[in-house]
């Protein structure tokens, strides 16, 4: 009887027609790209703004990855249950907590930076920076000399004399990582039009150490390392340069 009832069931569905599970509902965004936040509270909407088509957004990183909550909630109570605010030292979002919920994923990066006396400032006295200082919530690339002017520069000063000289040794390590990575980029392209994207990898792997090696904030160790990274990638694409010109001829 079993096998005869599966069979009938399966006689209804169309032919051609797939069974899916059906999708978790995701609340969240159901409720947070609503027009009616642009007044209502226009700090959640740009928040969701800025994260939709963000690099975690495009990643498959949901607002529950980091936020937790249950996102297959209708209401507002039970969709933020479990949220802690920020406040609270038990939230993922506490200062001091924020380089641990990052490191989730980022694993690598959190090595380095656990490296960094900064670190333990963070953890002994709560001060000093943390991931959001220089990424905030959502962005992944951060080479601007404002974020100095903005946050280093209000410890790191002639008046308190803590390591005044680190801004400028800061300022030009992320001017050659701006430059490093342009050559870079020119590199992507080039091996993508040869048809070896394979090329890369040693590239973005040179990139990828000196960016890791950064958040130990030991910019005496870095200068000299950046400058060489920069020297191996402008190499590396004038070369690639002279074998496109001459393929071209």
């Amino acid at each position: 009887m079993v096998q005869a009832a599966l069979f009938l069931v399966l006689l209804s569905i169309p032919w051609g027609q797939q069974v899916v599970a059906a999708e978790p509902r995701e609340s969240c965004r159901e409720c947070h790209q609503d027009e009616k936040f642009r007044v209502q509270n226009k700090k959640i909407y740009n928040y969701y703004r800025e994260w939709s088509g963000s690099a975690h957004d495009l990643a498959g990183l949901s607002c529950t990855a980091c936020h937790n909550g249950e996102p297959t909630k209708a209401s507002k109570e039970e969709a933020h249950k479990g949220i802690l605010p920020q406040s609270n030292p038990n939230s993922p979002f506490y200062f001091k907590n924020i380089p641990k919920t990052c490191g989730n994923c980022h694993a690598p990066i959190l090595a380095r930076f656990a490296m960094s006396r900064h670190y333990d400032q963070l953890n002994a006295a709560g001060r000093g920076p943390n991931c959001i200082t220089c990424h905030g919530s959502l962005n992944t690339r951060v080479y601007s000399k404002t974020i100095l002017q903005r946050a280093c520069k209000n410890c790191h000063n002639p008046r308190t004399k803590n390591h005044p000289e680190v801004i400028a040794q800061a300022e030009e390590i992320l001017e050659r990582l701006n430059h490093a990575n342009g050559y870079r980029k020119g590199l992507k392209f080039y091996y993508k039009s040869i048809k070896k994207p394979g090329a890369m990898a040693k590239v973005d792997k040179a990139y990828e150490d000196v960016i890791r090696f950064w958040h130990e904030f030991d910019f005496k160790k870095l200068l000299p390392r950046s400058q060489d990274l920069l020297v191996e990638l402008k190499t590396l694409y004038v070369e690639a340069h002279k074998e496109d010109a001459s393929g071209r001829k």
